[in-house]
């Protein structure tokens, strides 16, 4: 499953219950942008070629001092092929080693920024003594955005009209390999991916909105039920999971902390029962220290859907509460 960027799930956070300064704003829509073209890139890729290629995604990958982000890393045949996915709109030009869009230059060299991927993938490579050839692939995934090239490259680039035609090229000579080698010496490598940076002061936590919104729309006005929350524009959720889901919110603003129990019940809000929540907290996170009478939980600053991706059964069942009457 390709994971947004927990900088993108800060941003977003915060978004749902304050207002953005205009670079959070920027930096959210271009964040944003990305990952929905890396998502679209991931929808061509299966419809052409479903299972029958070796793929991984979001590496982040440490080798010898050297760090480097892909979005998406594939085998074909005897080649690597190394995957920028570019969301770009507008009408681009790479001329004289440059991305122009129309009088403005980017000062990011996006081709040379793919060689620096390459060089290191080879070293890597070769340092293993694996045979395998490393081809860049800059990939322009949006529609209303194309790349006119003037410079003889080496690369493979695409613009959105190609994408199909070159998959379906790999797709008439390409079989899932048995020989995993390659993909095992990536993730020997891999690294988490980068952490954000940004930190929510305790005055502006205070300033967001408390409570629990509804996931689909937003809205902070749910109608309870015993066992259910339900918005206006038709969303049910299971108390529990929203619940759940709110700590793991508060866990992404406040992901240099540990969390806790008593900041959380605040960032609830008097609406939400205290005794809820600390039963919450104590059968779904880990304790850091029992002792401390003001409980404090491990934090891993993950959307809920990540953090808990691993316990599907369990969730599987609190969603089973929706059928349940509050007679029961």
């Amino acid at each position: 499953m390709r994971k947004e960027s927990q900088d993108l799930s800060w941003l977003g956070a915060i978004r749902k219950r304050g207002p953005l300064s205009n670079e959070e704003e920027k930096s959210y829509q271009r964040s944003l942008n990305g990952l929905q073209g890396e998502v679209a890139f991931d929808q061509l890729y299966r419809h052409f070629l479903g299972n029958e290629t070796d793929c991984l995604d979001d590496v982040t990958l440490e080798y010898k001092g050297d760090v480097l982000q892909m979005d998406k890393i594939f085998k074909d045949k005897n080649t690597i092929h190394l995957a920028d996915i570019k969301n770009y709109q507008g009408n681009y030009v790479y001329e004289n080693n440059a991305l122009k869009l129309g009088s403005t230059t980017f000062a990011n060299d996006i081709i040379e920024q793919a060689r620096r991927s390459r060089r290191i993938f080879t070293r890597l490579f070769e340092d293993y003594h694996l045979p395998l050839e490393i081809q860049n692939v800059i990939v322009f995934i949006n529609d209303q955005g194309r790349i006119t090239l003037y410079d003889d490259l080496p690369e493979i680039v695409l613009n959105y009209e190609e994408i199909p035609g070159w998959l379906m090229k790999m797709r008439n000579h390409t079989q899932q390999s048995q020989e995993f080698g390659w993909q095992n010496l990536i993730q020997k490598y891999q690294i988490p991916s980068y952490a954000t940076s940004r930190i929510c002061s305790t005055e502006r936590l205070n300033h967001l909105k408390k409570g629990i919104h509804c996931e689909k729309c937003g809205s902070f006005s749910l109608k309870s039920t015993r066992y259910t929350f339900q918005c206006l524009c038709g969303h049910v959720e299971i108390k529990q999971i929203a619940f759940l889901r709110t700590i793991c919110e508060y866990g992404i603003i406040m992901h240099h902390l540990p969390l806790k129990r008593s900041e959380i019940i605040k960032f609830f809000g008097e609406k939400y029962p205290s005794d809820y929540i600390k039963k919450t907290l104590s059968n779904y996170f880990v304790p850091l220290n029992a002792d401390i009478k003001d409980g404090k939980y491990q934090n891993y600053g993950q959307p809920f859907n990540y953090w808990f991706e691993n316990e599907a059964t369990r969730l599987e069942k609190l969603e089973k509460r929706k059928n349940w009457h509050s007679s029961f």
